[in-house]
């Protein structure tokens, strides 16, 4: 017999694998997602048993990214190199190529609110974003690799507090005036 489905979810909820972000604003909880890219979680589980070397948040686009940097001590860790997989539903996606990635592809799904992956088309870090559009974002294609996904509203909040730390335009892109560290770790 199977037990019952309160039982089964708070099971599964215990086993879930997650890392938290401490900032000085709060903690941000990622759900890890290896069923998009197990080399991509790999990474992020050996960056923070190796230490992590310069992480921080960086870049606050209100309503629409957080953007920080994700690396080891002296870089012992090297990124990840093999891009997330290609969904079955989202084959047929049309894509639109940024310049610094003209040969873009489909490295995982459309991205949600809340899903983690690694900006500027890469397979693997050391720099990603969390995306909080409220719309999935189709504009981006399925061109991320995808590896994590905020795990609750209260890491929401926290990320929602970003916006209104001090910023400056760098050509459409808002840099935080002070980038913010974190300490990654798992439970």
């Amino acid at each position: 017999d199977s037990p019952p489905p309160a039982a089964a979810a708070a099971a599964a909820a215990a086993n879930e694998d997650y890392i938290t972000l401490h900032t000085a604003h709060g903690n941000i909880q990622i759900t890890l997602r290896p069923d998009l890219s197990a080399p991509s979680v790999q990474y992020v589980r050996d960056v923070i048993n190796a230490g992590c070397d310069g992480c921080n948040l960086y870049r606050a686009e209100k309503s629409s990214l957080l953007q920080g940097i994700f690396k080891s001590s002296q870089d012992v860790v090297k990124p990840n190199t093999i891009f997330g997989d290609c969904p079955e539903e989202s084959e047929n996606i049309e894509q639109d190529c940024p310049k610094h990635d003209p040969n873009c592809g489909c490295h995982g799904p459309v991205m949600v609110k809340g899903m983690v992956g690694w900006a500027g088309g890469t397979p693997g870090g050391p720099d990603f974003f969390i995306e909080t559009y409220e719309e999935p974002a189709t504009f981006w294609g399925n061109q991320h690799t995808v590896w994590g996904l905020v795990k609750d509203d209260a890491s929401l909040d926290v990320i929602n507090r970003f916006w209104e730390l001090p910023a400056s335009d760098n050509d459409g892109i808002h840099m935080l005036n002070d980038a913010v560290p974190f300490t990654p770790s798992l439970p």
